[in-house]
């Protein structure tokens, strides 16, 4: 048993070692290296371009918010401070 596991594990690093050295000298491994740098710095410059518009309507959004919301103050009723209940008190 362990006999066979060893034999599976080193013909996998073979092949794997082969087909490295063949990727290699075709030059394919730098191709693949290329092409997952360029994606990752697309996607980093798509994510910054986002969060920047994102930042820059939220930065608007919230002053508008701040001058166009009024504050809404109670005025129609005989509402007093004593009515409130305090913590373990009981309605009477």
């Amino acid at each position: 048993m362990l006999k066979g596991v060893a034999g599976v594990a080193l013909a996998a690093v073979v092949f794997a070692a082969v087909i490295y050295l063949i990727l290699h000298l075709l030059g394919f491994i730098a191709i693949i290296v290329a092409i997952m740098a360029a994606g990752f710095i697309i996607g980093a410059i798509i994510v910054f371009i986002i969060l920047l518009v994102f930042g820059f309507v939220m930065f608007f959004a919230f002053f508008y918010y701040l001058f166009e919301k009024k504050p809404t103050v109670q005025t129609n009723s005989n509402y007093s401070l004593n009515m409130e209940k305090g913590k373990g008190e009981e309605e009477k």
